[in-house]
């Protein structure tokens, strides 16, 4: 998570999610100031204020959906700031100190979302093999740079450090879009072979078994376009 100054310009600071144990409001007695929530990390609190109520909710709920699966998340928490030696919610002097209010719990039912993890995998997929050319690329441009100059790859939009690793990582990627596009490939062939047009399962007029025995004949002619060629 990074807080940013307005667009274009270099963010605040920059917060790992597993270190968000907490996102809560904060009161307004702390700093007299309103729309005021904190991001509890090991260390410290960090102190926020939103321009108005809604963006406060708005923030409130999107940091707390994205680190909901935190195992690390606190119990409870602070609803005051340590000001003054003391915390100001229960006037403990110990910085340390344990919270006193319980967190909220009042985004876990909205996190019950409905996954298709088949469906999310086929679009990841055809967006592999859609953009393979890129990913091409990139892989050479990787290797002609630890060939030529070392470890640290300079492209004109971002530079890669670990050059090594990111070339095998697509070495890996790009095999196994390919060997998954040849087996969808041949099960779209199986379907289309043993798809009787006129059948029970493809009664005449039917748009599917058309659409299909389309889609199967542009499987080889774009398939063959495409500069993706067998892993060597």
């Amino acid at each position: 998570v990074c807080i940013c100054r307005p667009t274009g310009k270099d963010p605040l600071c920059c917060i790992p999610l597993n270190q968000i144990l907490a996102v809560e409001r904060l009161h307004e007695d702390s700093f007299k100031m309103k729309n005021m929530f904190q991001i509890v990390q090991p260390e410290r609190a960090l102190y926020v204020q939103a321009n108005n109520c809604v963006e406060e909710k708005e923030w409130m709920d999107i940091l707390t959906k994205i680190c909901q699966t935190n195992s690390n998340r606190l119990q409870h928490y602070h609803p005051a700031a340590y000001i003054n030696g003391h915390w100001l919610c229960c006037m403990s002097p110990s910085e340390l100190a344990p919270g006193c209010n319980d967190v909220s719990r009042g985004m876990e039912a909205s996190l019950q979302m409905s996954l298709d993890p088949d469906r999310e995998f086929q679009r990841i997929h055809s967006l592999l093999v859609t953009h393979m050319d890129r990913l091409d690329k990139l892989k050479d441009a990787c290797e002609c740079q630890a060939v030529y100059t070392g470890d640290v790859c300079f492209l004109p939009s971002f530079v890669i450090e670990d050059v090594q690793s990111c070339f095998h990582t697509l070495t890996a990627v790009r095999d196994v879009v390919f060997c998954l596009e040849q087996e969808h490939r041949s099960y779209l062939r199986s379907v289309a072979r043993e798809t009787k047009y006129g059948s029970k399962q493809a009664p005449i007029g039917d748009d599917n078994y058309l659409l299909l025995a389309a889609r199967v004949g542009r499987l080889d002619t774009s398939f063959l376009k495409k500069t993706f060629n067998p892993p060597d």
